[in-house]
């Protein structure tokens, strides 16, 4: 879901950046972050710094601490800066499954389970702060810490500007490393200023490293209890997730999980009445009981096909060969993706701050991730509002529902985002706790300024993800084109002065066909066939330019 900030805002926004007090280096607290659950080990927390922790799918990254407001920008001259923050980073090469079955849709994907090796590999490919680091410093011993601890310093050159133009500046990083097992390494990187700013973070840095220690492990506490169900699976891999990450807590929804440290429970609690109106209406508009009966057939044919193929070869010909069982490959899985999409998952960040630190793309209120199998938004009630932050949730959570919904296909972009946001427009009765459909304010706005270079329909619903977000004057207009489309076939029946009967069978043409065929060019095939595209151009031209 793009976030559309106008030049005035972007401006205030430079301009209390350059009003930042100066950050701060960090002091040890008085608890500890603590893993009991699988790597054994423990390290002072930083004084009044917050930890966010790393993607359900980084294979190094522990998480982060920074200090939670503003003060962590460290101004660097020349427009440019670096967030002072501690990474936890661990390099696992204990035995252990080198790739992770996950279900997403009706299909099973293998995912790679082996990140980088060693600190230096880690340093030059996977921080995101900063580039060009290298050794400046080092390996020395770490004195009053643990056996063969080590630290290094390492310099780069700042990746993080206010304004464009801004000219890169050094940037310096600490970087202990201990040997917490024979295979198990994890190492504390502080990141900062070079320069003569440098010394009193490297100070702040090395005295919370020299804090770390070995502990014994032991289970997670909840365990797997209540069962070896979907959802009681997924209720444990989150509560020992939860176990290693200090401040954050889970709830509990019948169709979500919430994954947050945001104190204002009114909030969570509003969240969670609304996932569960929001659902209610996806499952009124895509309901499961139609994919259940399309999908095992879908299902059951791929299977005779495949069990075809492998008597008498694709034409008949030589059998194949037996499948390599080390590649990473997607298979069709004999699953309900609708009852896995019971099982969603919502991590809520407490502002945009904590959200880009755990790895939300800039310019976005939220998105959703199927390969991590969450989605992740924040409370934007400081910049655009909390409403805006509703009708985020309702978009994304609809990339949520219908990924499940379709088995791991991405419709057409017009289908796919143009209903996002037809979802993001509802209004919410709080007494009621129902949704009603609302016109998108934002995306009708949008669309009357390209009401000169819209692309025809007869093309747009045929544009790939690539040209949606491409494609001049930006995704914005194109995101506005595919809402009206969307509010055209859903609404206009009633209200289009010319509306044609047969448009009102598109939309459940298109879902059917892609639920039969998994090919989304075929469904826009079927959903248009036999349009009059000037009547129906004109029409929707009518109705919502």
């Amino acid at each position: 879901m793009l976030r559309l900030c106008s030049v005035a805002a972007a401006a205030a926004a430079l301009a209390a950046l350059a009003a930042l007090p100066a950050a701060q280096e960090p002091k040890p607290g008085n608890t500890w972050y603590e893993d009991a659950v699988n790597l054994g080990f423990k390290v002072k927390a930083p004084r009044d710094w917050e930890f966010v922790p790393g993607s359900p799918l980084d294979q190094n990254l522990i998480g982060k601490y920074a200090d939670p407001g503003e003060g962590k920008y460290v101004a660097l001259g020349n427009d440019a800066e670096i967030v002072a923050e501690i990474l936890l980073v661990k390099f696992d090469r204990r035995k252990g499954p080198k790739k992770e079955t996950r279900q997403i849709g009706d299909h099973t994907v293998e995912l790679e389970l082996e990140g980088e090796k060693d600190i230096d590999a880690w340093m030059d490919k996977a921080l995101d702060e900063g580039a060009g680091w290298r050794r400046v410093e080092g390996p020395s011993a770490l004195k009053n810490s643990l056996p063969d601890a080590k630290f290094s310093i390492y310099e780069g050159m700042s990746t993080r500007v206010n304004a464009g133009g801004a000219k890169p500046q050094p940037v310096s990083a600490y970087v202990a490393t201990f040997r917490i097992a024979p295979e198990l390494d994890v190492a504390v990187v502080g990141l900062g200023p070079a320069g003569k700013k440098w010394r009193t973070f490297e100070s702040a840095y090395a005295a919370i490293a020299k804090t770390v220690q070995p502990i014994a492990t032991k289970a997670a506490a909840g365990g797997a209890a209540g069962g070896t169900d979907a959802r009681s699976a997924k209720r444990a891999e989150l509560q020992a997730k939860i176990a290693t990450t200090p401040g954050w807590s889970l709830y509990e929804t019948p169709n979500y999980f919430i994954v947050s440290c945001y104190d204002d429970k009114q909030f969570i609690e509003e969240m969670k009445v609304r996932l569960e109106a929001i659902h209610q209406v996806y499952e009124q508009d895509y309901p499961p009981a139609l994919a259940r009966k399309i999908q095992p057939k879908k299902l059951a044919d791929a299977e005779g096909e495949e069990g075809k193929d492998d008597k008498e070869g694709k034409d008949g010909g030589e059998p194949k060969p037996a499948p390599d069982p080390n590649a990473t490959v997607a298979t069709m899985a004999p699953i309900d993706a609708l009852e896995l999409g019971r099982n969603s998952v919502v991590r809520v960040c407490k502002d945009v701050e904590q959200y880009h630190q755990y790895g939300g793309p800039q310019g976005t209120g939220g998105y959703f991730s199927p390969i991590e199998q969450e989605l992740v938004i924040y409370d934007d009630k400081q910049d655009q509002g909390r409403d805006y932050t509703w009708g985020v949730m309702n978009h994304e959570g609809f990339h949520q529902y219908i990924h499940a919904f379709f088995g791991n296909i991405d419709p057409h972009s017009w289908y796919n985002e143009g209903t996002g946001d037809y979802y993001f427009g509802f209004d919410f009765n709080m007494k009621t706790k129902r949704f009603t459909p609302k016109k998108n304010v934002g995306r009708q706005d949008n669309i009357l300024l390209i009401r000169a270079e819209y692309v025809p329909l007869r093309d747009f619903v045929g544009w790939s993800k690539e040209k949606y977000y491409n494609n001049k004057p930006g995704p914005w207009a194109w995101y506005a084109e595919g809402w009206s489309l969307i509010w055209f076939l859903r609404t206009g029946a009633s209200k289009a002065k010319g509306w044609q009967k047969e448009w009102g069978t598109i939309l459940d043409k298109y879902l059917t066909t892609l639920l039969e065929t998994s090919d989304p060019d075929a469904a826009v095939k079927k959903a248009y066939e036999g349009v009059d595209w000037n009547a129906f151009e004109e029409c929707w031209r009518g109705y919502t330019l």
